[in-house]
């Protein structure tokens, strides 16, 4: 009770017929969490009481049930139990594994194994889900399906992304698109291309990471898929910040905007206010209009229970605050920030709480300290393979040497520096020059266009004048025809004429 009484006072809390006492609150504003607390017990309960009777009524379909119907059946009941029973949800799984074999039904063990990869993903258990991945993934390559198999793929991408192994992520997402491009589905291939996109820009690659996300905003803008779409136009917005094209960027977010604000999609909305947050705060210095980003973000962020987006904004609004020498306030804030993200697991998180605190230490001018987080940064970095940072902890390095007249180590950063800049540059010229290409092959293919639009129009005229001088010939023709079949008529009537008149000039014949 140690714990509860120095920072909660003494309450006790009874749910479901017992008694719930509440007493010595130290702070009001332990009230509004208890409360939360209380309504989330209720809220656990109801749902747990629903999954129950879906439970009961699916045992009473089993006795009734034969066939794979009966394995459908028994798949449900297994995944019914993931809110309940992690233990049951599997023994349900296996029970049906089981039930399929002695039946024969193989069809059906490659989606049962699916369900079990899911339910040990969703208790934390990675290692389980990719062991049941990898026997589904056999099962459904046993039957030829390769619709499932590419699930199989996807999902197992996920689960590395998890785990931070970006490199392993990609080979399976790139398993995955294969398939899907085989099957021709283009709308699940756009979507394992996003999360290609993702991991990408994550380890530095923009230029690919800008291929994979347009060509899924092709695929949803051609099916009319507004939220994808979207989604696509926020993540290629990221990377036009990244080329430091700003404007470019908050022109694509507040059109990703407008979508999510239309279909009230708060997490997404306070993604987009947040990315426009730091795009004011770190490129365009505009401090009130960036807090002003950052608290819509933070206020939809706790609206919605999002503590991993919320530990973001926290550190974001620290930054700005640190701008303002508003030391105390922002130490305090990244080490809230810092606390969330690690006991959330989030890697990103940790990596970027520990930058910005290098760079606050920086601006006090404590070198050796910035240099000590910039060094946990990276090596954290290293750790999951991420390369993110690497060019930011490298020109942090950069002042903290030069200010600390550390001049050995200093160029040893600046040629690190240096090299990270060319390939940048590089990059974007690459695009460009690519844009460049692809406007100056359409400007091309315009011309060719024109020039067979006029050979054409030229060729037409040309038929017009056939068309009409062969209606003319025939015109003529048929006058022609006409005048001579006169001609001739008249020349027979006067030849009748004639022979009538020789006829009555000339003498009787004898019989």
């Amino acid at each position: 009770m140690n714990f509860l009484e120095d920072y909660f006072g003494i309450f006790f809390i009874e749910l479901s017929g017992k008694f719930l006492i509440i007493a010595s609150l130290k702070e009001t504003a332990l009230k509004s969490f208890i409360f939360i607390l209380i309504s989330v017990f209720f809220v656990e309960t109801v749902i747990a009481d629903e999954k129950m009777k879906a439970i009961d009524s699916l045992y009473k379909l089993l006795d009734k049930q034969q066939g794979d119907v009966k394995v459908e059946t028994m798949v449900s009941l297994s995944e019914a139990y993931r809110l309940i029973s992690f233990d049951k949800s599997l023994k349900t799984g296996e029970d049906a594994i089981t039930y399929a074999d002695e039946k024969g039904f193989q069809k059906m063990r490659g989606k049962i194994l699916k369900s079990l990869g899911v339910t040990a993903y969703e208790s934390g258990d990675y290692d389980l889900a990719l062991e049941y991945y990898e026997k589904a993934g056999t099962a459904f390559e046993m039957i030829d399906d390769l619709g499932g198999k590419a699930t199989i793929y996807h999902n197992e991408g996920l689960i590395y992304r998890m785990l931070g192994d970006n490199d392993k992520s990609l080979e399976y997402y790139k398993k995955a698109l294969a398939l899907h491009e085989q099957l021709g589905d283009e709308l699940a291939a756009a979507n394992t291309n996003i999360n290609i996109g993702n991991i990408y820009y994550q380890k530095g690659n923009l230029e690919e990471a800008f291929d994979a996300q347009y060509k899924s905003q092709l695929v949803f803008k051609k099916a009319g898929d507004s939220l994808p779409y979207a989604l696509t136009t926020y993540n290629i917005a990221n990377i036009y910040w990244q080329w430091d094209q700003n404007d470019k960027a908050l022109e694509l977010l507040d059109e990703s905007l407008n979508i999510y604000q239309k279909f009230n999609e708060l997490l997404r909305m306070s993604q987009a206010y947040y990315t426009k947050g730091l795009i004011y705060a770190y490129d365009k210095g505009d401090n009130q209009k960036a807090l002003e980003m950052f608290r819509i973000s933070l206020d939809l962020r706790e609206k919605i229970g999002n503590p991993q987006g919320t530990a973001n904004v926290i550190i974001n609004i620290a930054n700005v605050w640190m701008e303002q020498e508003r030391y105390d306030e922002a130490f305090e804030f990244y080490n809230r920030g810092l606390r969330i993200h690690t006991t959330l697991g989030y890697v990103d998180g940790i990596l970027m709480a520990y930058y910005y605190m290098g760079l606050a230490h920086q601006k006090m001018g404590s070198y050796q300290q910035s240099n000590l987080l910039f060094d946990q940064c990276e090596n954290k970095a290293l750790e999951f393979k991420i390369s993110q940072y690497e060019d930011l902890i490298t020109e942090g390095r950069l002042k903290n040497y030069a200010a600390l007249g550390d001049f050995e180590n200093f160029l040893v950063q600046f040629k690190h520096f240096s090299n990270a800049q060319d390939t940048i540059a590089e990059q974007y010229h690459n695009l460009k020059m690519g844009a460049a290409n692809n406007n100056f092959k359409i400007e091309q293919l315009l011309e060719e266009v024109s020039r067979v639009s006029a050979v054409n129009g030229q060729q037409e005229k040309r038929i017009q004048f056939f068309q009409f001088s062969f209606l003319a010939l025939l015109s003529l023709s048929f006058m022609f025809l006409l005048f001579w079949a006169y001609q001739k008529k008249v020349k027979n009537l006067d030849f009748k004429s004639k022979r009538k008149a020789v006829e009555r000039n000339s003498p009787a014949r004898l019989e």
